[in-house]
């Protein structure tokens, strides 16, 4: 093994005189295959790697690929600020190089060194190489984009690396970067609302450059694909109070909030209905309270969208709109939010319980997710907001299960389990276990492991029987012997199989 050290060195030492560059580069990688990880890390900290490096000036792929390969066995046992320090030059030329092998890997290699305090520092008081890493986000290979995203993301994650990335120089850079092509552009976009959601800092540096105020334009261009990859990047925003506080200020909400109204009249503005509702779904999934008090005229839309009765020309519309629904709801105060529309959610829940029943099974599985998904709280919720869902549940599936249960009995895998989750979902509540006890023969169904082929099934069973052993008033709405079956059965376990005893009768062969 100690040879093999020495012949590391050794052929490190050859291989800036060599005639044959790629013989010595196979016998190293050869070499470096047969050393442990510990043992690679005994070399000495100072080997001289720059005749790697080098190496990389070759037109032969075969030899700039070994040499990826042996750099990428070396460089971690080299400390990365040391490596950003030592071998500035070559990694600034790595980023230009014809290869995308070489380029990813010298990004990969400076994020790890943005991903100290001292490192940043390496990293942004090398402008040439920092401008680099701006740059790449213009590179052609989408893999290189997103290693260079990542590495500015790293790099912003410190307050000096925020305002070195968002420098004027750099900014300029990214300029040039956004006019070379909308993907290219995009990238720059994308890289800015990742970093706009790193703090308030990070959020003003961004908006102080003026980049984003370009993206929030974007919106509003007549170019329908643009305008919904926009769309896609400003919803991400939604999610930080920040995010959602600087498109009121530039007055995106309000854009969006005039583009939805012209849906109903103007097909042209119908086709970025998918991209409105996502954004407003968001919204509303953040802030209910102020979707209802300030949007109360989009929520109508989108629950009329959602109950059919505002057609746009697109069946496919309808499915969105009853999913963002349910986003919205899928917290305490969206639902009390939604209960404010009582009869747009009456609608939107009678529509729910229909499709449950009849649409094609793609949709019908969708559709019970989300029905599992908006009737799914915690145990120890408030009464306002258990009462609201008991109120919802007739509208959607009648007064007792048995629509439900005609669903899950189906022999559709998918189907079958995405019935099961709104059976748990159900559980939870008193009046859910209510209206399971009383369904006929839905108590033994659920304890009866042989209507399970598939894992899933059996897991969504025993979740069901779990969250009904461990709530707090199943006990006072189920007898004694259900109890009983129900704690046995969450005791054996998800995947528990009855032994069949067999007895040899006296006289059979």
């Amino acid at each position: 093994m100690e040879g093999n050290m020495n012949k590391v060195m050794s052929l490190l030492s050859e291989l800036s005189l060599s005639d044959e560059p790629k013989k010595h580069l196979i016998e190293l990688k050869t070499t470096l295959i047969t050393l442990t990880a510990p043992r690679i890390k005994e070399l000495p900290s100072n080997l001289n790697l720059n005749v790697l490096f080098d190496s990389f000036n070759s037109s032969d792929s075969e030899q700039v690929e070994l040499t990826v390969d042996i750099l990428t066995h070396l460089l971690p046992f080299v400390s990365p600020k040391e490596v950003v320090e030592r071998f500035s030059e070559h990694l600034l030329r790595g980023l230009a190089h014809p290869h995308e092998k070489v380029r990813t890997l010298v990004l990969k290699e400076i994020q790890l060194c943005s991903d100290t305090d001292m490192g940043v520092m390496s990293v942004i008081s090398d402008a040439p190489l920092l401008l680099g890493i701006v740059s790449s986000l213009g590179d052609s290979s989408l893999g290189v984009v997103k290693v260079a995203s990542d590495t500015l993301l790293t790099v912003c994650r410190q307050a000096e690396g925020i305002r070195a990335v968002f420098s004027s120089e750099s900014v300029s850079i990214m300029q040039t970067v956004m006019a070379k092509s909308d993907s290219c552009r995009f990238n720059v976009y994308d890289m800015l609302v990742q970093v706009c959601l790193l703090g308030d800092l990070a959020m003003s540096t961004v908006s102080n450059s003026g980049l984003l105020d370009r993206l929030t334009a974007e919106v509003t261009t007549g170019d329908v694909l643009t305008q919904l990859n926009a769309l896609e990047l400003l919803t991400t925003l939604v999610v930080s109070r920040d995010g959602m506080a600087l498109l009121h200020r530039a007055g995106v909400v309000a854009k969006l909030q005039y583009l939805l109204s012209l849906a109903e009249n103007d097909p042209m503005a119908a086709l970025l209905m998918p991209g409105l509702i996502k954004f407003f779904g968001n919204m509303g999934h953040t802030q209910p309270r102020r979707m209802v008090e300030e949007y109360g005229s989009v929520m109508v839309m989108i629950l009329r969208l959602a109950a059919g009765t505002l057609d746009l020309g697109d069946p496919t519309f309808q499915l969105v709109a009853i999913e963002t629904v349910v986003h919205i709801g899928s917290s305490p105060e969206g639902i009390l939010a939604l209960a404010k529309f009582k009869t747009e959610m009456d609608e939107v829940l009678d529509i729910i319980g229909t499709k449950m029943r009849t649409a094609p099974t793609d949709q019908r599985v969708r559709i019970l997710e989300a029905l599992a998904q908006l009737f799914t709280v915690e145990e120890y919720q408030s009464e306002e907001v258990v009462g609201t869902l008991e109120l919802w549940w007739p509208g959607v599936a009648g007064v007792n299960l048995e629509k439900l249960m005609a669903v899950a009995r189906q022999p559709f895998a998918d189907l079958h389990c995405a019935a099961l989750k709104v059976l748990k979902a159900l559980a939870y509540m008193a009046w859910g276990q209510k209206l399971i006890r009383s369904e006929p023969g839905l108590v033994e169904y659920i304890l009866n492991r042989a209507t399970e082929n598939e894992s899933t099934g059996k897991v969504m069973k025993w979740e069901i029987v779990k969250t009904l052993v461990l709530s707090s008033t199943a006990s006072s709405i189920f007898d004694e012997f259900q109890m009983e079956q129900l704690n046995k059965y969450y005791r054996q376990g998800v995947f528990y199989v009855e032994t069949q005893v067999e007895v040899a009768m006296e006289g059979e062969n």
